[in-house]
């Protein structure tokens, strides 16, 4: 269950359109308080996107089950607007996954990443200045007006109820909170389906609901500053259900969103002095980055080729790509594969082959990949493509058609380190 920061107004709205607009309140002034958070958030979402200098954005999520925390997650976003500079910081633990933490900085010539799994520092530099923009607003898109209008429909008469404290300072203060009995059924319905959909399958950390799945209580909070900026906003979902096995489980989720640092964010550049560093070079912001030492790609990679027998999992042989040249203009290689003694039919229709392959150039291409047209020991024509992995120090070949032999193919290939 992942913040995604492009997403985070759209789910701050979702969830002040569900844990607000339903409570059984009272209206203020002119205008709603569904209506005045529906504004905050706009307002908050422009003035991120198009005015402020500098700002901070924290995401908090945490899952909990009976009580007993599962997951939690935080996600710290800095911009800079007048350097178009971003830094993100973000953690997460669980039970059973542990701790994981990564970082990253970006600026129009430069992106650095770096998590926990890795031991260097992975540095894309730029040919050309990218365009760097710190927050898309979610409300001027046509799939958020939809958004709106839906919930608007779900909610219904009950958006004229929420209550609101108007301070002397100029500030406004939101809160609400529904038990089983005040929440609409339809809300009740759809946040349920959404939560079953959410939940399950995620991964062993997450509670499997299967049954007498329905909300027991939505609560929430903001504040609001003079300037008519979302300062906080909190909000919390029980959720009673059963598992397959007949289990009871109250699911709780936690959702902090929290706007900080306004005009006075600093945003820093990591200093890599004395770091270990992975260097790449690309065309753009968004597309391939171009490997910068194709060289260590010289060599043998290879993948086990597996099958199932008598209700387990076995080794039957390896597949092997060799790299025998590589410059910055083509590739020359072979594949191959071998097959352990015992596995003499399944060997009967091995491939082997070789290519010679120019990389692909122009914007729209990947330069880290090569195509070439493969002809196989059986005379059977198509086209393959290998792509070099800098991150992860692979290869994958993909082949029109899948022709290689009868067992199941996997793509990836490995250095053969041994």
């Amino acid at each position: 269950m992942k913040i995604k920061k492009k997403t985070a107004m759209i789910v701050s709205f979702a969830l002040g359109s569900l844990i607000f607009a339903t409570t059984a309140l009272a209206d203020i002034a002119s205008k709603s308080g569904y209506d005045q958070l529906k504004d905050t958030l706009k307002v908050t979402a422009e003035n991120c996107s198009d005015k402020l200098n500098s700002y901070t954005m924290d995401f908090t999520m945490v899952l909990k089950d009976n009580g007993k925390t599962l997951t939690s997650q935080n996600e710290i976003h800095k911009y800079d607007r007048s350097k178009s500079a971003e830094e993100n910081i973000s953690s997460r633990e669980g039970i059973v996954s542990g701790k994981y933490n990564s970082r990253s900085y970006t600026d129009p010539v430069t992106i650095i990443r770096k998590n926990d799994e890795e031991q260097a520092f992975n540095v894309t530099e730029f040919t050309k200045p990218q365009k760097v923009k710190a927050f898309d607003n979610p409300f001027i898109s046509n799939r958020a007006v939809d958004v709106e209008k839906i919930a608007d429909a779900v909610v219904g008469s009950l958006k004229d109820q929420v209550i609101v404290k108007e301070n002397p300072d100029g500030t406004k203060d939101f809160s609400g909170s529904l038990s089983e009995v005040q929440i609409p059924t339809l809300v009740n319905a759809i946040a349920s389906f959404q939560l079953k959909q959410d939940l399950n399958g995620r991964n062993q950390e997450t509670p499997q609901l299967a049954q007498d799945i329905f909300v027991k209580e939505i609560k929430g909070s903001a504040h609001v500053n003079p300037e008519g900026l979302l300062e906080n906003i909190l909000g919390t979902a029980t959720i009673i259900g059963k598992d397959e096995q007949g289990n009871d489980h109250e699911v709780t989720v936690e959702i902090l969103f929290k706007l900080s640092g306004i005009n006075s964010t600093v945003v820093t550049k990591p200093d890599l002095t004395g770091q270990k560093v992975n260097k790449q070079v690309a065309n753009n912001l968004n597309g391939p980055q171009q490997i910068s030492n194709r060289e260590k790609f010289v060599g043998k990679f290879k993948n086990d080729m597996i099958i199932e027998k008598d209700g387990k999992y076995v080794k039957i042989g390896e597949r092997f790509i060799e790299i025998t040249q590589l410059d910055q203009n083509h590739v020359v290689g072979k594949y191959y594969e071998e097959y352990k003694p015992g596995y003499e039919v399944n060997a009967a229709n091995k491939e082997n082959f070789s290519f010679d392959a120019p990389f692909n150039s122009g914007e729209k291409k990947d330069p880290n990949s090569v195509n070439f047209d493969v002809t196989n020991e059986a005379g059977v024509k198509t086209q393959g493509n290998i792509h070099f992995d800098e991150n992860l120090g692979k290869l994958n070949l993909g082949i029109n058609g899948r022709m290689m032999g009868n067992q199941p193919f996997d793509s990836t290939f490995s250095p053969d380190l041994e």
